[in-house]
């Protein structure tokens, strides 16, 4: 195992597959949702991994009614709490961050009301910035919301890190100037070697935070 260290002003990471595992109620949703529109289950989970739902559903079903399907995914999504529990080391990191006052944000593709469920029920501590789908036009791959994320942290995107599990996250971490660690436990067969650098899970990244604000990661790859 190679260990790095690396540097950064913020931590910017992402909610489902990052700093929770969602992934059953994920696929529980999309599979009532899609079975009840005919749908290619597999095809559907493979095409909308780490995208905004509103996003997934222009590209996927055009032909449906956008606000309809969006309200009737959520709906699942918000009902269910099925294995839902942290990513193992998530508490561990972010209270390191809490700890040594460290800036940092979650950047999701979630709704406000879907990201709120399911970090009220992990019972994880609450960043200071928390961008939804609901603050951006454009979601992931487009890197606006990592933007957004260390704009309201008063830092500049090139001196943050992302953490992410999708193939899409990573490319909008990447496009927004950020170095991005991608977390391999939840990403499945997805492509995720287009990051900087790849963890199996949280308990492999420690950080430690200077007087100056500096924030200290030690990565085991």
């Amino acid at each position: 195992m190679a260990t790095i260290k690396i540097t950064c002003r913020a931590i910017l990471s992402d909610l489902d597959g990052t700093l929770v595992d969602s992934a059953c109620c994920v696929d529980s949703a999309w599979e009532t949702w899609a079975r009840g529109h005919n749908l290619d289950v597999e095809w559907i989970k493979k095409s909308a991994h780490g995208m905004r739902t509103a996003d997934s559903l222009k590209l996927l079903t055009p032909h449906l009614d956008l606000k309809t399907e969006m309200i009737s995914l959520e709906d699942l999504e918000c009902g269910c709490t099925e294995s839902l529990v942290p990513i193992n080391g998530a508490h561990d990191l972010l209270e390191q961050l809490d700890r040594n006052a460290a800036r940092w944000a979650i950047v999701t593709s979630g709704s406000s009301r879907l990201a709120n469920h399911r970090l009220n029920f992990v019972q994880l501590p609450r960043p200071s910035v928390f961008v939804t789908a609901d603050d951006v036009i454009l979601g992931k791959p487009e890197p606006q919301c990592y933007l957004l994320a260390a704009e309201g942290l008063g830092v500049n995107p090139t001196d943050c890190v992302v953490l992410e599990d999708s193939p899409a996250g990573i490319r909008a971490g990447k496009a927004a100037g950020a170095t991005v660690v991608a977390i391999g436990v939840s990403s499945a067969d997805h492509d995720i070697s287009h990051a900087d650098y790849v963890v199996h899970d949280l308990t492999r990244i420690k950080a430690t935070t200077e007087e100056n604000g500096q924030i200290n990661l030690t990565l085991d790859l």
